[in-house]
């Protein structure tokens, strides 16, 4: 048998079995009580596959629907993760206004001791060089606030220092950490007098010019003396934290610890004179 007639004998049984195939099923599309055989055994081949193609075609959809509803969680994920994004900056700027509040509190009721003499003037931190970090800051307020050279700055814990120089809405100051930035002072319970000093470079200071037989011990507290006319006086300055004796045996060195935190200064007050 010749290839092309092969391959003829092969098509003619294909076309026979598509027609038998098609009869077949124009024969059990319609409901009948009694089916044929050969249409019993062509209905068992063909159940499962039946079965399989419904199978596939109900997943298809439910694939369409899970493909649809993770889209919606998606978009539902993003949209929350947004609000949890926003409620997170809230209660941030909530914990600020909370804090500031509770420094402007405290400047607040600093102003007691001051208020007899001075009037005062609450403004921020604005900005500081790392190089002179425990020397000068500057804040907001200059000139045209009223602020002049030589007025003190104090803050809820204490002596800041000074300003030192003023531009109309900036002034400068000079911390009392700094070395230029003495101050006369005394030991609140004994009177005891001497110059509060400090190191540019640690931010300690120390008290010097005292005699060795001051009657002075640690934890009393200094204050600033008056004297000098700069600072007024009972500005705290800080407490005793340690007393040596110089090597020349006449004064004694005296370690002060102001309460202020230099390094997170924020808000301070400036003290404007009455008179």
């Amino acid at each position: 048998m010749t290839p092309n007639r092969k391959k003829g004998l092969i098509a003619g049984i294909v076309l026979v079995l598509v027609v038998l195939v098609l009869y077949i099923a124009s024969q059990t599309s319609t409901e009948r009580e009694n089916i044929s055989k050969p249409e019993a055994i062509l209905r068992d081949i063909l159940a499962p596959m039946q079965n399989g193609a419904r199978v596939i075609a109900e997943n298809i959809g439910n694939w369409g629907a899970y493909l649809e509803g993770l889209d919606n969680l998606r978009a539902e994920n993003e949209e929350l993760r947004k609000e949890l994004s926003a409620l997170r900056l809230q209660l941030v700027q909530i914990d600020e206004y909370k804090l500031e509040n509770e420094r402007l509190n405290k400047l607040l009721n600093a102003v007691d001791d001051y208020s007899q003499k001075f009037d005062y003037h609450t403004t921020t931190v604005i900005s500081r060089e790392p190089s002179t970090w425990y020397k000068t800051l500057r804040i907001n307020g200059g000139s045209a606030d009223g602020f002049k050279s030589g007025m003190p700055v104090v803050c809820a814990e204490g002596l800041v220092g000074r300003i030192n120089n003023t531009s109309e809405h900036e002034s400068e100051v000079l911390l009392v950490t700094a070395r230029e930035g003495a101050v006369s002072a005394m030991v609140q319970n004994t009177r005891t007098i001497g110059v509060v000093e400090g190191d540019t470079e640690t931010a300690n200071l120390r008290m010097i010019h005292v005699p060795y037989d001051a009657e002075i011990e640690n934890y009393q507290q200094v204050i600033t003396s008056g004297y000098g006319g700069i600072y007024p006086q009972g500005l705290l300055v800080g407490y005793i934290n340690n007393i040596d004796l110089q090597s020349d045996g006449l004064m004694l060195n005296i370690d002060v610890r102001s309460y202020v935190d230099f390094y997170h200064l924020e808000e301070v007050m400036v003290l404007v004179p009455q008179n």
